[in-house]
C-alpha cells in the first residue's frame, strides 16, 4: 500500500471540471486496464444524462510531480428506500447490471485511493453509506474494501451475497476455445451455421454504430421481448436508448458501443451488443428474430459463438455476461461466479444502514419480483409496457 504522505488528493465537484483531467484519465485507464465504465467517455456521457439531482465527487490521486495514480468517480444522492431518506454514494457511470471489475487505479495505489474516498465520503460529505453493489468475486477492488470496511477506525462493511454473473475467460485464439466444447456441441454448430447460411444467407459482420444504427438495434431488441408481454431494455430502463446514442455518437473515434451481427438480405438475424474498452467486453444485450425457423435453427447460439469468435481475434481475453445464472451460456463455457451486495459506512450508523437496506428488500420483493416480473406481463394486453420506477432503480443498494 502507498505512503499517503507522497500522494495530491484533489476532489473534482463540478463535471465541467473533469474535461482538463481527460488526457491523462484515459491514459491511466489504458496503462491499468480499467474497463469501459471507468473511463471519461463514459463518465462523461452518463453524467450528462442521469446526474440530475446527483452530486460529483471524483478523487483524482497523483504522485510525487504529479503523476496520475487513481481517478475514482463517484455520484451521492438522497434516496428513500424505506422509513427515513439516506444519503447515498456509488461509483459515478453504473447502475444496477454493471459489474465493475477494474477502477482506474495503479494496483499499488488502490487501496490507499479507495481509503481516502471513504472517508471522505461518509465523513466531509455526510454519506450514510457508499454502495458497490454489485461486486464481482473477480472485481480488483473487492480486497481493499474488506480491508478498508474491517480495518479503519469509524467505518464498518456490510456484505452478503446478491447471486451471480457470468464470465467467459478467453484463449487466445478461437480453435482453442472450441476445442473445450464437447464434440457434441461443435458439431452442432457447424451444422446450425451452415444451415443458416444455406435458408437465410447469412453473414457476419462487426461494427461500431452510429447512434442513429443503435436506435435500429434498440427496436429490433424491444421487439423481441414485447412479443412475450414484456417491455425490453430500452422501454424498461428510462432513458436508456438516448443515452446510448449520445455514447455512440459522442465517444472518440472507437466508441464502446460494439456490435457484432448475423444478417442476410432481408435483414438482421441475430445481433449481440457488448461494451469494448481494454481487455475485457461487457455483453450487455443480445437481440434476434421472430423467424420461428430460425429459431430451430439456434440462431441465438450460433450469434453468440460468433461473437465469442469476434471478440477473441479483437484481443478480448474476459466476457463479463451479465448478472444470472442462464443454462445456455453455462454450457458453452461461461463460469457462474458470485456477486456481493457490499456497502460501506459509519459504523455509529448501523441502524440508519439496516432501516435503509430493509426497505430496499421490500420494495425489490413488492414491485419488481412479484408485480413487474410476475403480474405485469399477464396484464401486458390491457396497456402499454411501462419503464421501471426510478425509485425502485435508486433503491438498488
Amino acid at each position: 500500500m502507498a505512503d499517503a504522505q507522497t500522494l495530491q488528493a484533489r476532489w473534482i465537484d463540478r463535471a465541467e471540471d473533469l474535461a482538463p483531467l481527460v488526457p491523462d484519465w484515459q491514459a491511466l485507464a489504458e496503462r491499468v486496464g480499467a474497463e469501459v465504465y471507468m473511463r471519461p467517455a463514459w463518465v462523461q456521457v452518463w453524467w450528462d444524462h442521469f446526474g440530475a439531482d446527483r452530486q460529483l465527487a471524483c478523487l483524482v490521486l497523483r504522485e510525487g510531480e504529479g503523476r496520475l495514480v487513481a481517478v475514482l468517480p463517484f455520484v451521492t444522492e438522497r434516496i428513500w428506500a424505506g422509513p427515513v431518506p439516506l444519503r447515498l454514494a456509488r461509483l459515478a457511470g453504473t447502475d444496477p447490471h454493471c459489474i465493475v471489475l477494474r477502477l482506474a487505479a495503479e494496483a499499488a495505489f488502490a487501496e490507499t485511493a479507495l481509503r481516502m474516498a471513504m472517508l471522505h465520503l461518509t465523513g466531509p460529505l455526510g454519506c450514510d453509506a457508499v454502495s458497490f453493489t454489485p461486486l464481482s468475486d473477480l472485481a480488483d477492488h473487492l480486497a481493499p474494501l474488506r480491508a478498508i470496511g474491517q480495518g479503519t477506525p469509524g467505518l464498518a462493511l456490510h456484505e452478503e451475497g446478491e447471486g451471480a454473473h457470468v464470465v467467459f475467460n478467453l484463449p487466445a485464439d478461437f480453435a482453442s476455445w472450441t476445442a473445450a466444447l464437447s464434440k457434441k456441441r461443435r458439431s452442432q454448430f457447424g451444422r446450425d451455421q451452415r444451415a443458416l447460411q444455406d435458408r437465410y444467407g447469412m453473414v457476419a459482420t462487426t461494427r461500431r454504430p452510429d447512434g442513429a444504427g443503435f436506435a435500429g438495434f434498440a427496436t429490433f431488441h424491444d421487439a423481441q421481448w414485447q412479443a412475450q408481454g414484456r417491455g425490453g431494455h430500452f422501454t424498461d430502463w428510462p432513458g436508456s436508448l438516448a443515452f446510448y446514442r449520445d455514447l455512440a455518437d459522442r465517444a472518440a473515434a472507437e466508441p464502446p458501443v460494439w456490435f457484432h451481427e448475423l444478417a442476410g438480405p432481408a435483414g438482421p438475424l441475430a445481433t449481440q451488443f457488448a461494451l469494448l474498452a481494454g481487455p475485457v467486453a461487457h455483453w450487455r444485450l443480445p437481440a434476434r428474430t421472430l423467424d420461428p425457423e430460425a429459431d430451430r435453427l439456434s440462431i441465438g447460439k450460433v450469434g453468440l459463438i460468433g461473437m465469442i469468435q469476434s471478440l477473441i481475434a479483437a484481443g478480448v481475453i474476459r466476457i463479463e455476461a451479465g448478472r444470472g445464472d442462464y443454462d445456455y451460456k453455462l454450457s458453452y463455457g461461461g463460469e457462474s461466479v458470485p456477486v456481493h451486495r457490499l456497502l460501506i459506512y459509519p459504523a455509529a450508523g448501523d441502524g440508519r444502514l439496516r432501516l435503509m437496506l430493509w426497505g430496499s428488500d421490500r420494495l425489490h420483493l413488492l414491485y419488481y419480483r412479484i408485480w413487474f416480473l410476475k403480474l405485469a406481463p399477464r396484464v401486458a394486453r390491457l396497456r402499454r409496457p411501462r419503464p421501471l420506477w426510478r425509485r425502485w432503480i435508486r433503491s438498488r443498494v
